[in-house]
């Protein structure tokens, strides 16, 4: 699960020397393939051969300037409605409980919640969290990037194989962005509760 910590450090702000994180993830990376190895090598050429006032110029085009996607996981799943709130009051709660420090940035930041996901202790938790609310909000962001010469959007890419392999054959079903008709007195479409055994496929 340290891999899920090390990519949190690239989806950061930038700040600092890149190398050895980058030199770590490619030695991580072989274990889900040398396709993934190879994608990869372009996004730690980005964090390698840039300088820090440069990455972090790219860094604001592509999440503040242009805002090619948002990295808060509850705003990208439910936008501005009061299911978030509730999803980040309870990603607050689990981050208080696991001890992960999110820094100024909301418990719902991607990166916050990369770094939490070693520190759960409940394994079950852990695989609905990911595939019942982050993957598909990774899949969403993924999406709303305006091109795919990006060096984030790769990243988010690899990010979603890596948890495809790590939480393949799951039981629990994703969380369908901007579906209709949703009640939201039930626990999974409000992202308040993701251990209910209605989750699960059948």
């Amino acid at each position: 699960m340290k891999i899920y910590t090390q990519i949190a450090h690239l989806l950061n702000y930038p700040n600092g020397d890149y190398h050895r994180i980058t030199a770590n993830l490619r030695i991580e990376l072989k274990e889900y393939g040398e396709n993934t190895v190879d994608e990869f090598q372009p996004v730690a050429e980005h964090f390698t051969l840039k300088t820090i006032p440069e990455l972090q110029e790219y860094y604001i085009r592509t999440f503040d300037v242009n805002a090619a996607c948002y990295l808060d996981i509850g705003y990208v799943l439910f936008g501005e409605e009061s299911k978030r709130g509730q999803f980040l009051l309870n990603m607050k709660s689990e981050q208080l409980k696991a001890g992960n420090d999110c820094g100024t940035e909301f418990a719902d930041h991607l990166p916050n919640v990369l770094t939490l996901l070693p520190k759960i202790k409940d394994e079950l938790f852990r695989e609905d969290l990911v595939v019942t609310m982050l993957l598909p909000a990774l899949k969403h962001m993924l999406e709303n990037f305006r091109t795919e010469e990006n060096s984030y959007r790769n990243l988010l890419s690899i990010l979603i194989k890596v948890l495809e392999t790590d939480f393949k054959d799951s039981e629990f079903v994703p969380y369908k962005i901007n579906q209709k008709d949703i009640d939201c007195a039930g626990a999974y479409a409000c992202g308040m509760d993701f251990t209910k055994k209605s989750n699960k496929k059948y």
